[in-house]
């Protein structure tokens, strides 16, 4: 319901001031035509831009308003509910609506002259067992999936044997006291109004020089290298240089089209190519800001014999506040989307994962996007017969009933920008709806969670994959994805390819305010594509859970317990769903 305070809140965040007399008017309008404070500033403005050339609003300009947009909107519902009444055609199904929602008897409709009843889905009561949208056709499950015969079963394991042994048991019976808040970056928390798509070239620039010059500084520091010089710098002597790696084709980047940029303060952000014939080993991809130790005798073309990329910062104490540290064991599970099958929207695998939360109660529940992804065959032929919206927050709601059953589970949503309902931009704003179950909290993609001193990452792109599709390395060995996890870690950054894949839509300015890692956490999720793992790098311990589901099958989650031991303090098992 709109108030006074509700319509000052949204004209003052859109920076206008109103009269009394005007702010009256708006809520007046609210409660005659039945909606919200923010939908109406939003149209306000719509028509003020659109009709008005951005006036102001006053009284006259709330008339005009009414009779063209409000008054109108009343004239077509009356009209469209007229012809209805009189079609006697045949009425199109409408499948996984409440009883309430479906057309009435046809030839009963044509003796009877009540005026038909406006269909509601939204508002009405859903079962947590009915998780399925409304279609037009009927929603079958995956026969592939229903098959399955390996539901339950542990895949991989990680940490000591005897919080491995732990780790199956109810243990939300510990109760223990936790104090959960959301590590902010140095600009604040990313929230769902924020702005973008607006990128000044020169903004940008700044914002990758920046970002060029701080990594730099945390690489030369770490390993002990007290300055650098321009990249262009002509010299047959041994230097430092320190840029971004750039490929100078639009192409996949190789040994021979690595170009290395400088900042603008040291190298007028100029960039020289790199020859890396003499080096041992190096692991690169664009967008990666490198120090590297050479020589430049002409000028154009860097003569590379060491490359350096490690500027991770140190693993925060996790017993710094003695006040908040855990006094017991933590549970926590984590499950990355897609939540139904490929071909199918019955969602049976949130069910079955909504089923082991309620049998297992953790005390903290990590659960990635996409919930609804905008690439799935079902969602993309139109065949759902609600908004996306709405039949996201019934799934939200099904989370916020198990509460009922374990109600100290607390629920971590990280949005995803596949998602149908959600903005198409990278870093992601968290999710939002008007009645928020009180044990579900909302964040955005990616997101750091302090839980008694227990620093977590997580994020729902797969980082890891478009690093391996755009890197190159030689004389590396070990292991392909601890690589891959460690360049996270070093660039301090959830996300540090640049360009991105076509299909990541990322705004430069929210990217360096909100994707950059406030610390070295203790715990980092990466949900991919790659098989799931379980590694510690450097004092993190990174899980990539995989997904819930794998094309019309079912996937894995990871279950973990955490103890505020200094070492040794993580077990995780990959579990089958």
């Amino acid at each position: 319901m709109a108030t006074h305070e509700l319509v000052t809140e949204q004209f003052e965040f859109l920076g206008i001031e109103v009269l009394n007399d005007v702010l009256s008017k708006c809520v007046s309008l609210c409660e005659e035509y039945n909606v919200d404070a923010e939908t109406f500033i939003e149209q306000w403005m719509a028509f003020s831009l659109t009709h008005l050339n951005g006036a102001p609003p006053s009284i006259e300009n709330l008339n005009l308003l009414e009779r063209r947009e409000f008054s109108k909107r009343t004239l077509s519902k009356s009209s469209t509910n007229e012809t209805s009444h009189l079609s006697t055609g045949a009425t199109l199904p409408i499948y996984g609506a409440p009883l309430s929602a479906q057309p009435e008897n046809e030839v009963l409709s044509n003796y009877m002259t009540t005026t038909p009843k406006r269909i509601k889905v939204e508002n009405e009561q859903i079962q947590q067992s009915e998780i399925c949208p409304v279609t037009y056709s009927p929603t079958g499950s995956s026969a592939k999936y229903t098959s399955r015969t390996n539901q339950g079963s542990v895949v991989h394991s990680y940490g000591p044997d005897q919080l491995l042994q732990d780790i199956d048991k109810c243990d939300n019976l510990n109760l223990i006291q936790l104090n959960v808040t959301q590590v902010p970056n140095d600009d604040g928390d990313l929230y769902n109004k924020a702005m973008f798509g607006f990128e000044l070239l020169h903004e940008k620039a700044t914002v990758f020089d920046n970002h060029i010059r701080y990594i730099s500084q945390c690489i030369m520091k770490k390993n002990g290298i007290t300055e650098s010089v321009s990249v262009s710098y002509k010299t047959q002597s041994e230097v430092y240089v320190s840029g971004r790696i750039e490929c100078d084709a639009d192409a996949r980047l190789n040994a021979k089209s690595a170009v290395l940029q400088g900042t603008w303060e040291n190298s007028l952000s100029t960039s020289v190519s790199v020859d890396m014939d003499n080096l041992k080993q190096y692991s690169l991809f664009p967008g990666q800001v490198v120090v590297m130790r050479g020589s430049n005798p002409r000028g154009d073309k860097f003569v590379a014999t060491e490359v350096y990329y490690d500027g991770a910062r140190p693993v925060p104490d996790k017993k710094a506040d003695l006040m908040n540290t855990l006094n017991g064991n933590l549970s926590m599970v984590v499950a990355a989307g897609p939540y139904t099958t490929s071909n199918s929207l019955a969602f049976e695998p949130l069910k079955d994962f909504v089923a082991y939360i309620n049998r297992h109660r953790p005390h903290i529940v990590i659960m990635t996007g996409p919930f609804l992804d905008a690439d799935h065959s079902k969602v993309k032929d139109n065949s759902m017969a609600e908004t996306f919206k709405s039949f996201f927050e019934k799934l939200i709601d099904s989370l916020g009933e198990i509460s009922t059953s374990s109600p100290n589970t607390k629920i971590y949503i990280v949005s995803s920008q596949k998602d149908a309902f959600h903005v198409n931009i990278y870093p992601t704003p968290p999710y939002s709806m008007r009645k928020q179950p009180a044990n579900i909290t909302f964040l955005p993609d990616p997101c750091t969670l302090n839980i008694n001193g227990v620093v977590v990452t997580a994020t729902s792109t797969d980082a890891l994959m478009h690093i391996s599709q755009e890197e190159i390395s030689f004389g590396t060995g070990g292991d392909k994805l601890s690589r891959l996890a460690s360049h996270v870690l070093y660039q301090q950054c959830a996300y540090p390819i640049w360009p991105p894949p076509a299909s990541l839509r990322i705004d430069a300015p929210l990217w360096a305010a909100h994707a950059q890692l406030p610390c070295t956490p203790h715990l980092l999720i990466l949900p991919s594509n790659f098989r799931y793992f379980v590694k510690e790098l450097n004092g993190c311990v990174v899980v990539n859970p995989e997904h819930l589901t794998k094309g019309t099958g079912g996937g894995t989650f990871a279950r973990l317990l955490i103890t505020n031991q200094d070492t040794n303090s993580i077990a995780a098992q990959i579990v089958r769903i």
